[in-house]
Parts: C-alpha cells; structure tokens; sequence
C-alpha cells in the first residue's frame, strides 16, 4: 500500500520508492473517477436489495480510500523535505512516532481487511484505534512542544513533525469513514453523527473495551528525558 511505503520514506529516503508512490495515487485517482461514474450509473437501475447496499456502499467508501491515496503523497513530500534538509528528529520523537506508524498500520490493514471481507465485525474494531491514534498525536504534539521549550527541537523540526501528524490521522479518519459506512450501509441508514455519539458517549461496551486493549498496545513509556516514549511491545 502506498502509504506504508510513504512512510518509510521518512526513515530512509529512496528516489525509486518515491516514484512509485506517485505512480500509484495517479492510478487511483483514475480508479476512482471509473468507478465512481460507474456506480452512479448502476444506482440509477432496478437493483436487488443486496447489490443496491453494495453499490451505496462503495459509493461512499471510495472517496475515502482516494483521499488516504493522497496522504501518502503528502508524506512522500514530508519526507522528501527530511531528507534534502537532512532532518533528523531526537530519539524520543522518532520512538513516539514509531508507535504512531504501527498504529496506522494497524488501522489500514483493519479498514481494508474489513472491506474486502465486508466483514462488519472487523469494521467495528476501526473506530476504537482511530480514537487511539488521535490520543497519540495529542500526546506527540504535547511531547515536542516540551522539547520545544527545553531547547530540544527547533521550529523548523516541530512544523515537519506536525505534517506527519496531520496526515496520521487525517489517514485513519478516512479508515474510520470507510468501517462507518460498512456498518450504516448494512443497517440501511446512514447516520454517522447519531452512530459516532452512540458509541463514543458510553453506550457501546464492545467499544470501550477495545478501545482500552489498543490503548494499551500503542502507548509511550516515560524515558530517560522525562518526556521520551518507548513502544510497547504488541500483545
């Protein structure tokens, strides 16, 4: 997928590499534009109940799936950046960003192995992981702006770390798109809003309890500067 190989551009750059991100978000740029013409067609036709939710379905899904495309291309280009200004950020700050990455890795590989199942238990465990990454990026904004006040980092480090983040999870926003629509579309409603309150305001006990088991597997671990983070192992 390209933003796994995006991301690993941010660790060691390679030109090769990079072009074949490029080349695969121009691919699915015009996946989408195929697909979504043809959708819109076949929704207009007398369909059975079954391929009218699978039409809806993707309908919804594929603009998602375009937009975590383009993600990869706005990390190919943070890293890209890293590596002709030869940024290199503190150990603490690549061991947090290190349990971010598993954890968007995480997400990606639930979000598309829910999809191509169209398994909606595995669509259900999307959402729990999407408020985990958002709590990392919280607490990795939170750590470099210590640093930032120690004197560990500089401005022009903090506003390359923050694209990463920005991308992180904008990512599993989309994944967390894609596991919504799965579960609403095979309800027949479409409410994101009113199913997002239900589960994230108490109401949904298979939610916290995930939630609290990934949270416990992508965590930061307080290292020698107070403020440093080491991944925990996974479970």
């Amino acid at each position: 997928m390209g933003v796994v190989q995006a991301m690993s551009l941010t660790h060691e750059w390679n030109d090769e590499l990079a072009q074949k991100v490029r080349d695969e978000e121009c691919r699915v740029d015009r996946y989408e534009d195929a697909l979504g013409t043809y959708l819109v067609k076949l929704s207009g036709r007398e369909l059975n109940h079954i391929d009218s939710q699978s039409v809806n379905t993707l309908l919804h899904t594929i603009s998602d799936f375009e937009r975590i495309s383009d993600h990869s291309v706005n990390l190919l280009e943070s890293a890209e950046e890293m590596h002709q200004k030869e940024i290199h950020f503190s150990k603490d700050a690549q061991e947090e960003l290190q349990v971010l990455e598993d954890a968007v890795q995480d997400i990606l590989n639930r979000t598309t192995d829910a999809f191509r199942k169209g398994d909606l238990h595995l669509a259900s465990k999307v959402e729990p992981l999407e408020a985990v990454v958002n709590e990392l990026v919280r607490a990795i904004k939170a750590h470099h702006i210590a640093r930032l006040q120690a004197g560990a980092c500089t401005i022009e480090y903090g506003f390359v770390l923050d694209d990463l983040l920005t991308n992180y999870e904008r990512i599993a926003d989309h994944c967390s798109n894609i596991a919504v629509a799965m579960i609403e579309v095979s309800e027949d409603r479409f409410d994101t809003h009113e199913y997002l309150n239900h589960i994230k305001n108490g109401e949904s006990p298979s939610f916290e309890k995930r939630y609290e088991r990934y949270r416990g597997r992508y965590t930061f671990e307080p290292g020698p500067s107070g403020t440093a983070a080491a991944p925990e192992q996974k479970k």
